[in-house]
């Protein structure tokens, strides 16, 4: 009680001009007044302009260019009462306020910014990707450096989530570009859980977007999605209406110059052939020749092989896993659990395609389950063994499968394969377009483990104490 009236009592002088010995000016010319005595306490950086024989500690009006009277007036109230409000700090400025306080070196108050997104996110998730990435658009025109946390929970937050999702205009360059970047570097993680492709179109449209509306509707009349694209590999019926070449050649030389850094950060040999033949390369010029004769070279190689052509993203979804687990990385899950617990990755999987992962069994334990989930429709429970569960599909380390068992325990009885062990690969190959999943041990593949599956499924693994998972894309 007491703390809080003194906090109370020391908020009153904040901009007060009683006792006020100095002004504090931001870029926008607006003045804030305050005390030189509590400014040196409670803030190295104002002790180092105000006590060491600086030009600040002679001036009236201390100016700061680089923020807003806003970002000012957040700094100064977490300065005075060591909190903020949210009548001060709102989700407009919440990237400013977090580039004031590390200009500020106030760490205390960086923890309470990002707090507050996090509060704010919780309470608006439906559109939560669109905000983090306004938030990281403008947090990166603020900092230089990128090297922060809060740049880590915005790209966690979109990275959760298709980019498809994200209304153009939320991105800028250096938001999407960091994005693309940041992904690329995490161990084991492919782009997002859309395909290549559509990562390329998203990159087309984004651009062309910045150019005009007129662009944005040449470009979205011409360049097909990716559900017409299945449906032309599906379908020998169904047409494409390629592109009106001439249409592109007006916005040829400022599309290169949008485009050129962003499309580096595309896999193009992970697009189909037809695709890169038929739609890419008629873009004249936003793929130049040199790469495009590398593209080829490389799917040269990889004939013969199989190719997965629409990506997941393979991170454990730290939100979505036993109370007992932990994570040793974005792909690194281990069980500290007694009884069953399980966990899943952030990334449902929902296109009509196939595609593969494997599951490295890193520390193996008594109960090792690999498999497949669903959430839609129900209300799980993450401490619990993921195979009783109408929406679990798993294959045990005992080497049987289980789907909607009550037989926690054993014995087992739906014998599938041969057991596994410590650092064996188990693959899962998902056709979603026949709704099936089957299972290999080392390269060694089995028939269809599961059918009739449902159209929303996320990769996972269900464990206890000393099992340690990593997921990865197929070796």
């Amino acid at each position: 009680m007491y703390a809080e009236t003194l906090s109370n009592d020391l908020k009153s002088l904040l901009n007060n001009t009683l006792l006020s010995d100095i002004k504090i000016k931001g870029n926008d010319g607006v003045e804030i007044n305050a005390h030189r005595v509590i400014l040196a306490v409670r803030s190295e950086v104002f002790k180092c302009m105000l006590l060491n024989g600086m030009k600040e500690s002679l001036q009236e009006v201390i100016e700061f260019p680089e923020v807003s009277s806003d970002t000012l007036h957040v700094i100064l109230e977490y300065l005075y009462t060591g909190r903020v409000t949210e009548q001060t700090l709102t989700i407009e400025m919440v990237a400013e306020a977090f580039h004031g306080a590390d200009y500020f070196l106030l760490e205390q108050l960086k923890c309470q910014i990002i707090e507050f997104f996090k509060n704010h996110l919780r309470n608006n998730n439906v559109n939560k990707i669109n905000i983090s990435a306004k938030v990281l658009s403008r947090l990166l025109e603020c900092m230089e450096s990128t090297n922060n946390e809060f740049v880590n929970l915005l790209c966690d937050s979109i990275n959760s989530m298709s980019l498809k999702s994200i209304e153009y205009f939320n991105l800028n360059f250096k938001a999407l570009e960091y994005i693309l970047s940041h992904v690329k570097r995490e161990e084991g993680t492919k782009v997002f859980s859309i395909s290549e492709y559509d990562l390329f179109h998203y990159v087309i449209f984004w651009a062309a977007n910045e150019i005009s509306e007129e662009a944005l509707s040449f470009y979205e009349s011409c360049l097909p999605s990716s559900k017409t694209l299945k449906n032309f590999n599906r379908n020998s019926n169904v047409s494409l209406n390629i592109y009106n070449i001439q249409g592109h050649a007006k916005y040829q030389s400022t599309m290169i110059t949008k485009t050129y850094p962003l499309l580096n950060l595309v896999k193009l040999e992970r697009i189909h052939p037809f695709i890169i033949s038929n739609i890419i390369e008629p873009l004249d010029g936003l793929i130049d020749s040199k790469t495009l004769i590398g593209v080829y070279r490389k799917q040269a190689l990889l004939a013969g092989k199989h190719i997965c052509l629409n990506d997941i993203s393979l991170q454990w979804d730290d939100n979505a896993r036993g109370s007992n687990m932990y994570l040793k990385s974005t792909s690194v899950v281990v069980s500290n659990s007694l009884s069953h617990e399980w966990i899943r990755t952030a990334v449902p999987i929902s296109e009509q395609d196939i595609f593969e992962w494997d599951i490295v069994v890193e520390e193996i334990c008594d109960c090792f389950w690999v498999g497949i989930c669903t959430i839609k429709e129900f209300d799980v429970d993450y401490n619990s063994w993921l195979g009783k569960q109408a929406y679990g599909w798993v294959f045990g380390s005992i080497g049987v499968i289980c789907h909607n068992t009550q037989e926690e325990n054993g014995p087992y009885t739906n014998k599938y394969g041969k057991e596994f062990k410590k650092n064996d690969r188990i693959t899962v190959h998902l056709d979603m377009g026949e709704r099936t999943c089957s299972f290999s041990i080392n390269g060694e593949r089995y028939p269809i483990a599961f059918r009739d599956l449902p159209n929303e499924i996320y990769p996972a693994v269900s464990l206890i104490t000393s099992g340690r998972a990593r997921i990865e894309p197929r070796q």
